[in-house]
């Protein structure tokens, strides 16, 4: 699963990133160092034919639900069951998103217990999760919320965790955010596990702890 993810990239790169119309209205972005869910995170996803950025909050709520408390139970979504299961399925023909990201935590199991690491691409490039979204209606005011797909880890972080994220490549943003995408390659997309490459190192526990968002935490644990 995905349960923390590290977002601080500048509006400018979003903009870069996934080619909006220069007319983009820009968005005040607050870095994350330690991102969990129930917290608001830049998305992008389709507003008519153009690419538009948001601030959507982590943990999806169906428009169906009773109240909003299900979005925490709701962080991720696996790629192999998303298009059947009732919270999902939906958004998963309708409502999909990139959520970018500068890299995420896994726990690995070790001898002295649960050990976070964090991963990132090699070449420190930001990647784009896979997404979908909500509209929650029946609050006071809409809440816009936001799931990530998670899929079987590509071999070369197998080792920390047997789940990643699913990643959208740059050339696949289309297809996963169009309307007509065909229902078998959203599935193809989505189950897709990104080889990298990959740099991975333990961090401190510190990052289990919410309120902890410091660049810190990032940095490699000493031996």
């Amino acid at each position: 699963m995905c349960g923390r993810f590290t977002q601080k990239m500048s509006w400018r790169e979003v903009h870069t990133l996934y080619r909006m119309p220069a007319q983009a209205t820009p968005l005040n972005l607050q870095p994350r160092y330690n991102g969990c869910p129930t917290q608001d995170f830049t998305s992008v996803r389709l507003d008519g034919s153009e690419r538009t950025a948001m601030k959507l909050r982590w943990g999806l709520v169906p428009s169906w639900a009773p109240d909003p408390g299900i979005g925490s139970r709701l962080i991720n979504a696996r790629a192999e069951t998303v298009h059947e299961r009732r919270a999902f399925r939906a958004a998963f023909k309708r409502r999909r998103c990139l959520i970018p990201a500068d890299g995420w935590f896994e726990c690995r199991k070790e001898a002295g217990g649960k050990q976070p690491w964090f991963i990132t691409a090699a070449d420190r490039t930001p990647v784009s999760f896979a997404g979908l979204w909500e509209c929650w209606e029946r609050g006071d005011e809409p809440l816009e919320t936001f799931t990530i797909l998670t899929t079987a880890a590509a071999p070369t972080l197998g080792d920390i965790h047997h789940r990643q994220p699913s990643i959208i490549e740059a050339d696949d943003y289309e297809e996963w955010l169009a309307p007509d995408t065909p229902h078998g390659r959203l599935l193809a997309l989505a189950r897709h596990s990104t080889e990298g490459p990959y740099d991975c190192w333990p961090v401190s526990k510190r990052v289990n702890y919410p309120r902890i968002d410091d660049p810190d935490l990032l940095a490699p644990l000493a031996a």
